[in-house]
């Protein structure tokens, strides 16, 4: 995973799962710093992802975590 397949994941789960537009939009402009705090961004998704988060995207925060935090 490259830093373009993080943000293009990161958003990803970011317009799936957030449902707050204001978080949305911090989360977001996070993604597009130079660079991305991938482990605070997942700390802030944690409370979206609870009990609603497929496999394969659980298999996504995964991968992020592995190779970025």
């Amino acid at each position: 995973m490259n830093i373009n397949d993080l943000r293009m994941s990161l958003s990803l789960l970011i317009d799936r799962y957030v449902t707050d537009v204001a978080a949305k939009a911090r989360l977001n402009s996070l993604v597009a710093r130079p660079q991305v705090p991938a482990k605070g961004i997942l700390a802030e998704l944690e409370p979206f992802l609870i009990g609603s988060i497929s496999q394969t995207d659980a298999d996504i925060v995964k991968e992020i975590a592995f190779h970025f935090c």
